[in-house]
């Protein structure tokens, strides 16, 4: 049976302008294209979108899923298996979270006593991994939680960037952030402070002063970002996520990244740094 782009659409959930994108693009192609010049699509289309929309939830950037989708010897079968594997990890971690919330329950209620670690069972998170398994990426490169706001009361919140990119010049109304290389190199400015932090250093921002930082050197910075108190900042990075298609900077104009910043608790001062800076 063949559907037109608005019975897709409603079929699931993808918007018109989304499957016209994707024609564009040539990551979803119609089955054939009517004299009318309507597009018709047919089950491989169908379950093609349905990768598309998989690898979506599991946070695969277009570009990556054009590039797996276009593999010579891609198999949905295995793909639907791996698909599978993830959101099971998911399934299990989110199971761990619910035991913990139980635990403490009964632990509060008088029901059933739970010793201290029990308390943080379910809050581990593993190496390139999310404190909510969300994968939030920017400019596609992960930017992972790994200290949320609701951990600490808002008190503190912890996050882990890996990647080539950085932060335009800004600065935060209430919040002091520390950075900390872990591994790679990063150019950064705090004021009127130019630096170069190597593995192992780190640099303390006062809130409400100006910075910027970059990555640097010749493998991917690994950068732990920490805001204290947490603020808006979990919100700020999964709004910044969304943008997967085209860069944020070139989505939004200058005000409207203005007006995302300020949203956030944070003030948008100027670009990010060249790269001979």
């Amino acid at each position: 049976m063949a559907y037109t782009v608005k019975q897709v659409a409603a079929l699931s959930g993808v918007s018109v302008r989304t499957l016209h994108f994707y024609d564009e693009t040539e990551l979803l192609k119609p089955a054939y294209t009517g004299a009318n010049g309507y597009r018709f699509y047919e089950e491989p289309q169908l379950l093609t979108l349905q990768q598309i929309l998989f690898y979506r939830e599991l946070g695969f950037e277009l570009r990556q899923i054009r590039e797996l989708l276009g593999q010579p010897g891609f198999q949905r079968t295995d793909a639907l298996r791996t698909h599978r594997t993830a959101l099971e990890d998911r399934l299990a971690r989110a199971r761990r979270l619910l035991e913990t919330i139980d635990l403490t329950i009964d632990h509060l209620e008088g029901r059933k006593p739970m010793n201290d670690e029990q308390i943080f069972a379910g809050f581990t998170v593993a190496a390139g991994g999310d404190r909510y398994g969300e994968r939030v990426r920017l400019a596609g490169e992960p930017n992972d939680c790994k200290v949320a706001a609701a951990d600490t009361g808002g008190a503190m919140s912890v996050f882990e960037f890996r990647g080539r990119n950085g932060w335009p010049h800004h600065s935060h109304h209430e919040q002091d952030e520390w950075l900390y290389v872990v591994d790679g190199e990063i150019a950064c400015e705090v004021g009127d402070r130019r630096l170069r932090l190597q593995r192992g250093e780190s640099v303390f921002v006062p809130r409400t002063v100006a910075h910027a930082w970059a990555s640097r050197g010749e493998v991917p910075a690994t950068v732990l970002e920490v805001y204290q108190p947490a603020g808006r900042l979990e919100q700020f990075f999964r709004e910044v996520g969304r943008y997967t298609d085209a860069p944020i900077h070139e989505a939004l104009s200058v005000e409207e990244m203005k007006q995302l910043f300020d949203a956030h608790g944070m003030r948008l001062l100027g670009p990010g740094l060249g790269y001979a800076d």
